[in-house]
């Protein structure tokens, strides 16, 4: 296997963020971090073994995490009940 350095730019939120995830992660490192990183994207599209648990969980929460979708329902569930508290109210009159 050939060895290779790579320069990538990128913002200093994301290189303190990876820093903060080398840590918790136990990497000495940002690069062995990114390794880790991109080996578990590469299982994932090449369908080789399911990818980390910490990964899988990771994906499904910002996939639930749809904020706009979830404020409009919260808003009709508000509106609906508000309706059926006003027929309850009127009802019991």
């Amino acid at each position: 296997m050939v060895d290779s350095i790579v320069s990538v730019r990128m913002p200093s939120s994301l290189v303190q963020k990876l820093k903060d995830l080398a840590g918790e992660n136990h990497f000495l490192d940002v690069s062995e971090e990114v390794r880790s990183l991109i080996k578990a994207r590469i299982r994932f599209y090449t369908g080789e073994g399911a990818a980390e648990p910490e990964a899988n969980e990771k994906e499904k929460s910002a996939a639930k995490q749809d904020y706009k979708t979830e404020n409009v329902v919260r808003k009709e569930l508000v509106k609906k009940l508000k309706k059926m508290i006003k027929e309850l109210e009127n009802g019991k009159n």
